[in-house]
């Protein structure tokens, strides 16, 4: 009984506090006020202006909005729209003018102030308003015999590229926009097709469609005609190679209401499938000019460089992380590793490679394995500015780093600055004192030489080392065998995982598409040459295949698989089956040169 009542006093508790919370809660949240108009009307059209905020308008507005003498004012009036999102109830008041454009211009309706229950003032934005010449509304026939309106034929797409003349290594942005006319009724789209990109890597940067950014309709003004204009698809796209490059067209199926008058009284309408395409458009695309620096990666933008160093005063063993980040405009993903010179002593790793929309980052772990005064060598990035169209030279400043003794390691080798070299000391070495007294083979009685025992112990030592020379032998032909092996199996083992990309190609998974061809490419060669994965680079591997006298044409062959494999697995989003197609057969036409060359 007495937990029942002091349950039943805990509810109305609670209840008078969330009575008393809620209310204040529901008043003290941040106020949202804003105004809204079309950006282009034309003469004599009568359009809708409005403030939209999250609480009532009615008696909060400082003065109206002004209008005259570029607008007239018909009506207006507040209403209010509730929408509710999973759990969470939204409300929002829209104070509706609706205004007639009476002449041609440019003009601005100010800000409007209003003040809520708190007596805070908010205000909201201005408005710009083109009104442009008038345009003959549409009219239907007026005949009572079955007669078509043909706004259905008001509709069409178009590609609107940032630039159609670029170098090559730099990147543009191409975007499908949708213009429907004032007059029609537009329904929605069918179907879509898009261009493959042939000759270019393509990425999809559309917004997806949510509450936060999903693309509105806009009005613009396209030959003296207002339509209401919409973004269907944006892509950045990167030419892999020079010359005119060709993009085909994108074809859609718009769905439009058609109106027929059946006579004076009735209007009947349907919907009516409309096909409708771009124009193909030509980007020509420059070779980069000669005269390239010798750290130029194949960058094209505008960058600037970074250099930071997590902490320049540490122990021996202890580990540090240098950063370069490169900021700016431009390509990032043809941005290569910067080459670094550290000191012999470190022993550092492959870095490790982040990539953002607007920089790139590398980040070296190094350990010092010994104390000392070190300095990392600036480091250095070259990229062409094709808007200045030359090559500029980036240089960070040099790095010192103050490394001491480990005192946890009973012995350490010190290495001291190149600049003041001396011989390697050994340190933390006790001194160990000459003995005076000298120790004979003899004992007392007999001679060790002349035992039975010393006789036994050197057969011994002899059957030890015959069997340790046998081992060693067996081992050294087993090693031979693994390499021999690996080199054997490589071509099966290709074959494996390029059949698990073809699998994942016709799942259409160009992620694992992908990832498993750069494995395939970069296994073959381990196992082929027996080298660790850890080891591989394109520069190691271009080397070595240059000392089997594979020719040059399939060696850039290969590493531009391997950067087009890497690039993609980040951007597989705008790449399509017959691009996937494409590198799948190019690179089984290359893994088939090299082991005919490399037999």
């Amino acid at each position: 009984m007495k937990t029942n009542m002091k349950f039943n006093i805990f509810k109305l508790i609670l209840g008078l506090g969330l009575f008393f919370i809620l209310p204040y809660t529901a008043i003290s949240q941040q106020v949202i006020f804003k105004a809204e108009a079309p950006n282009i009307v034309s003469e004599g059209e009568f359009f809708n202006f409005s403030l939209t905020s999250n609480v009532s308008l009615n008696g909060r507005l400082t003065s109206k909005p002004e209008f005259a003498p570029n607008f007239n004012e018909i009506a207006s009036g507040e209403r209010s729209i509730t929408n509710i999102t999973n759990t969470k109830v939204e409300q929002s008041f829209i104070l509706n003018f609706t205004l007639q454009a009476i002449k041609e211009g440019k003009f601005t309706i100010g800000a409007v102030s209003m003040v809520d229950d708190d007596g805070k003032t908010h205000t909201s934005n201005a408005v710009t308003i083109e009104v442009i010449k008038g345009q003959a509304p549409q009219q239907n026939p007026q005949t009572p015999a079955a007669s078509v309106d043909n706004s259905a034929s008001d509709v069409f797409i178009r590609f609107i590229p940032s630039r159609t003349s670029l170098y090559r290594g730099d990147n543009l942005t191409l975007t499908l926009k949708l213009y429907v006319g004032l007059q029609t009724e537009f329904d929605g789209i069918n179907n879509i097709s898009l261009p493959d990109f042939d000759g270019f890597w393509a990425k999809d940067i559309t917004p997806a469609p949510n509450s936060a950014n999903m693309s509105k309709w806009q009005r613009e003004n396209i030959d003296g005609r207002l339509y209401n204009a919409i973004v269907l698809k944006t892509w950045t796209l990167s030419p892999q190679k020079s010359g005119a490059i060709r993009i085909t067209s994108a074809n859609i199926t718009a769905v439009v209401k058609q109106r027929v008058r059946r006579s004076i009284f009735f209007d009947d309408s349907y919907q009516i499938e409309k096909k409708i395409r771009t124009s193909p458009i030509t980007v020509n695309v420059k070779d980069l000019p000669s005269g390239a620096p010798a750290s130029f990666t194949g960058a094209v933008g505008n960058y600037t460089m970074t250099s930071k160093l997590s902490k320049n005063q540490l122990t021996a063993n202890d580990a540090t992380s240098l950063n370069i980040k490169i900021s700016g405009t431009g390509n990032f993903s043809l941005i290569g590793t910067p080459k670094i010179n550290f000191p012999h002593d470190f022993d550092t790793y492959d870095p490790q490679k982040t990539t953002t929309s607007n920089s790139v980052n590398f980040e070296y772990q190094l350990i010092p394995r010994s104390a000392g005064t070190f300095t990392i060598e600036p480091v250095v990035f070259s990229y062409f500015n094709p808007t200045d169209g030359k090559y500029v030279t980036l240089t960070s400043n040099p790095m010192i780093i103050e490394v001491e003794k480990d005192l946890n390691s009973s012995q350490q080798v010190a290495f001291v600055n190149p600049t003041n070299q001396r011989d390697v000391q050994i340190l933390a070495s006790d001194i160990r004192f000459i003995k005076n007294k000298i120790q004979t083979w003899q004992s007392k009685g007999s001679r060790f030489l002349g035992m039975k025992n010393f006789y036994v112990s050197y057969i011994i030592a002899v059957l030890l080392f015959a069997v340790v020379y046998l081992l060693l032998h067996k081992h050294g032909k087993n090693r031979q065998n693994i390499v021999l092996m690996r080199n054997r199996k490589a071509k099966g083992i290709a074959k494996k995982r390029l059949k698990i990309a073809a699998n994942s190609m016709k799942r259409n998974n160009a992620s694992a598409f992908y990832d498993e061809l750069l494995k395939a490419v970069w296994g073959y060669i381990s196992d082929k040459f027996s080298l660790p994965v850890a080891e591989l680079s394109r520069n190691n591997v271009s080397e070595l295949l240059n000392e089997k006298n594979v020719e040059q044409k399939y060696i850039d062959q290969l590493i531009r698989i391997v950067d087009e494999c890497e690039f993609a697995q980040y951007a597989s989003a705008g790449i399509n089956s017959s691009q996937m197609h494409l590198l799948y057969n190019e690179t089984i036409e290359v893994m088939s040169k090299l082991e005919q060359k490399t037999k």
